[in-house]
């Protein structure tokens, strides 16, 4: 099975993305450290935009992805961010062929 990654673009409405992360620390960020299955996550605040924040992630393999986006705790954060969102996230799904620092 390959690996899925995840390129996640988030765009907050002005002075949000904070409290944003906050809300991925408290509810996603525990899950994601003792989820063996998502062995990479990086978030990572746009250089020149305030309000836009890219999240890199890379799972074992698309179940492993079904299951983290289909739990409970996911929905949770989803709920609470959507009111600080400017529209949807922008979310672009790959296969990752190299890497340094993760065995692909």
């Amino acid at each position: 099975m390959s690996k899925l990654a995840l390129i996640i673009k988030t765009r907050t409405k002005a002075g949000k993305r904070d409290e944003v992360r906050g809300l991925y620390e408290q509810l996603l960020a525990p899950r994601a450290l003792t989820n063996p299955a998502q062995e990479l996550v990086l978030m990572n605040n746009d250089a020149q935009d305030p309000n836009v924040f890219y999240l890199f992630e890379v799972y074992a393999n698309q179940e492993a992805f079904q299951a983290s986006s289909q739990a409970p705790w996911f929905w949770e954060y989803r709920g609470a961010a959507e009111p600080l969102l400017e529209g949807r996230p922008e979310v672009v799904m790959a296969v990752p062929v190299w890497g340094k620092g993760i065995s692909i």
